[in-house]
């Protein structure tokens, strides 16, 4: 079931290890320009993508955090 999600954690992994954080994107995603970020001039680096997808991990885990607190009222670690 997490086989496909375990090879593309791989990936992920050996390219973040062969490729220094300064390096720029390859390319810039056209959605880009859509949500207004990163700035035009702003330079896309592989620090900047993996703090983005970091950024993005913990926004969505705070909605899903949420959500349960709605289904039963537990907050926090209690």
């Amino acid at each position: 079931m997490f086989g496909r999600y375990h090879e593309e954690i791989a990936r992920a992994n050996a390219i973040i290890a062969a490729t220094p954080l300064d390096a720029p994107a390859r390319r810039r995603d056209p959605r880009w320009e859509v949500w207004g970020w990163p700035a035009p001039d702003e330079p896309v680096t592989l620090r900047w993508i993996i703090l983005h997808m970091i950024e993005e991990t913990a926004r969505h885990a705070g909605h899903l955090d949420i959500a349960r607190e709605l289904l039963d009222g537990r907050t926090g670690l209690g």
